[in-house]
């Protein structure tokens, strides 16, 4: 620390390392988070750490107004989505609030962060189902006498395991099905009040694996009912009034990502009595995910797989460029699994540069 920068704000506080600040946070806070809370301030805060050290910042003490105010510049010029600045300007003001609380930095030091804004879609769309929570989720359906081949357990599955849209999900027909080979059939029918996001571009077909096709099966045959909507076709998943509306494909997954399906309540709560349950409620629970919050999860999870961009971009109806930029949200460890087979045999003596390899002796100069 130099000799005019500014001490702690308590005599008795130590002046940490940045990377010793954000590992106490973490460690204070892990017993009240999920696996993908903590994944999140991670790698969110493991970016406020690679911003700090470009600039030399070292220390808590290092940190001013004017330094974590230009965290936000740094953000931008990385042209990550507004939404994804958001969420890690948010990161990094509950980590200084924690701060700030232990004695650490200067009281206030957080509001020097002043968060972009979002618009209402940009609002819900860093969320993302976490593929273990998706996994876990998914694993109790299958195994549960009561809940396996619902509607709320098959649209999940398709939504995971496809990455489509809610809007394209509404847009099924029940013979846009076909149960022998797996197949979905995604066609733009605006004129009967089913218009893809992009129109044809969107059109595509795409395939289920053998056990997400086992629960729509088992769900068109004991719970799908016959009726129709106001243009006569037959929704593959019809409501009483007809054809659902997107409202309601969101109140079906708030309701079938709830954690205390399948196992403890993250939040102390207990589910006989707990308001969260209920439909009208279910959004309240800050587990619980939408549509757009599963095909987040699911194309970060088929992109782990190894599925190229291009690959899910046709299966999701998205672009490469908009896939790699908005959706796919891998954590550092995905990151590395996805790069391993490539890097985990670099070696200095058998990877050589081609000038290296020249039999020809140095010229003089």
């Amino acid at each position: 620390m130099t000799a005019d920068a500014p001490r702690p704000p308590n005599d008795d506080a130590p002046d940490l390392s940045i990377a010793e600040a954000i590992e106490l946070y973490i460690r204070r806070k892990q017993p009240d988070w999920n696996g993908g809370t903590q994944r999140t301030y991670e790698r969110d805060l493991g970016v406020f750490a690679d911003y700090c050290a470009e600039r030399e910042l070292e220390t808590l003490s290092d940190l001013t107004r004017w330094t974590v105010g230009q965290y936000t510049d740094y953000l931008l010029a990385q042209e990550y989505a507004r939404v994804t600045v958001a969420g890690r300007q948010k990161s990094a003001k509950t980590w200084l609030k924690f701060l700030e609380s232990q004695g650490l930095v200067p009281l206030g030091l957080h509001l020097a962060i002043e968060t972009v804004t979002l618009t209402d879609e940009e609002e819900t769309s860093n969320q993302q189902l976490e593929p273990e929570d998706a996994r876990t989720l998914l694993a109790f359906y299958r195994e549960s006498p009561e809940w396996r081949g619902t509607r709320r357990h098959a649209v999940l599955e398709v939504l995971w395991h496809v990455g489509c849209r809610s809007k394209g999900l509404r847009a099924l027909d029940v013979d846009d099905y076909d149960p022998e080979s797996g197949d979905l059939r995604f066609r733009n029918r605006p004129d009967t009040d089913t218009r893809l996001k992009r129109g044809n571009a969107h059109e595509r077909n795409v395939t289920l694996s053998e056990t997400p096709q086992e629960a729509l099966d088992l769900y068109i045959a004991r719970e799908r009912t016959g009726k129709r909507d106001d243009h006569g076709r037959k929704p593959l998943f019809p409501t009483r009034q007809g054809r659902p509306v997107r409202g309601t494909i969101r109140g079906w997954m708030y309701q079938a990502t709830q954690p205390c399906m399948a196992e403890e309540c993250p939040h102390g709560k207990r589910r006989p009595n707990c308001d969260w349950v209920d439909r009208d409620q279910a959004s309240k629970c800050p587990s619980t995910r939408p549509p757009h919050a599963i095909r987040r999860g699911s194309i970060t999870w088929q992109r782990n797989l190894g599925f190229d961009a291009e690959t899910v971009a046709k299966r999701a109806a998205a672009t490469p460029q908009v896939i790699r930029r908005y959706y796919d949200d891998p954590d550092y460890d995905d990151e590395l699994e996805r790069r391993r087979e490539e890097t985990q045999d670099i070696d200095i003596t058998e990877h050589l540069h081609p000038t290296d390899l020249s039999d020809e002796p140095d010229s003089e100069s």
